[in-house]
């Protein structure tokens, strides 16, 4: 009977004691009202994490872009190569299939340089602000689609002025006066647009999905994702990969070459 007795003085104790408490930290809360100033604080807080945030994801989805570029232009110059190709086959029914001078696809590569660097530039872009860039499927087909698009477009507008700088320069069999030239250039540029665009659009489309194949690859190790991002690192590999891709169709095994020809050919024969 003692020991419950002393129990419950000691919970009666407790229980008057947590009050107090209670009624403490209540007079001091209203006494000490929050200020403006800690509410505009934690607003200020908050919007710095998000515009923070915001601002992580527009570098790696422009980083992303960037990173591209290198697979678009290796394309284009696949393109441009074996297009020239399927020109001379188309214009000569005799043409027995051999590879070009790579002289000549130097003096043409100024075009699928930029017009392949920037079009990949602009799909990724693009891409990634209406698709986002962490998706595993729609940023890289939406990317294709609009590479697609751009590159022909691109490259049909600077083929012309490439070939005029090269008629002012004299590193072309033509004797047509700068006049002529320029007068060419002008007036052909717009039915060659559309032509190169309108036939190309399905070289540019495969160029495309082989770009997007790759990326796919380099950017599960090192992608925009990754929270080791690094711009360089990943341009650097996406470079090295478009290069030695490159490398492969211009000087590899005739059979890849002869393969590549066979798909874009205009006419077939047998």
């Amino acid at each position: 009977m003692r020991r419950t007795q002393v129990y419950s003085l000691c919970s009666i104790t407790n229980y008057r004691y947590n009050i107090d408490e209670v009624s403490a930290n209540v007079d001091w809360m209203e006494s000490t009202p929050p200020s403006p100033t800690s509410f505009r604080q934690s607003y200020v807080d908050r919007d710095r994490v998000e515009n923070d945030r915001f601002e992580d994801d527009r570098q790696r989805r422009i980083g992303m872009a960037i990173a591209l570029v290198p697979f678009g232009i290796a394309m284009a110059f696949i393109v441009q190569y074996i297009n020239i190709v399927v020109a001379i086959d188309d214009a000569d029914w005799q043409y027995v299939l051999h590879r070009p001078n790579f002289s000549h696809i130097l003096k043409l590569s100024p075009a699928p340089f930029i017009g392949g660097g920037l079009a990949m530039l602009f799909a990724g872009l693009i891409a990634t602000s209406v698709a986002g860039r962490e998706g595993r499927f729609l940023p890289y087909f939406m990317t294709a689609i609009f590479y697609a698009i751009f590159m022909p477009l691109l490259v049909s507008l600077l083929l012309p002025a490439n070939l005029f700088i090269l008629e002012i320069l004299g590193l072309t069999f033509s004797e047509r006066t700068a006049g002529e030239a320029f007068s060419s250039w002008i007036w052909s540029t717009p039915f060659f647009v559309l032509t190169y665009t309108m036939t190309g659009m399905k070289q540019a489309f495969w160029a495309g999905i082989g770009s997007m194949l790759m990326a796919i690859g380099v950017f599960r190790f090192m992608g925009p994702n990754s929270p080791q991002f690094s711009l360089s690192r990943m341009t650097l590999a996406t470079t090295a990969i478009g290069a030695a891709v490159v490398v492969v169709v211009m000087f590899g095994p005739l059979g890849i070459f002869e393969v590549l020809f066979n798909s874009f050919r205009i006419t077939k024969t047998g």
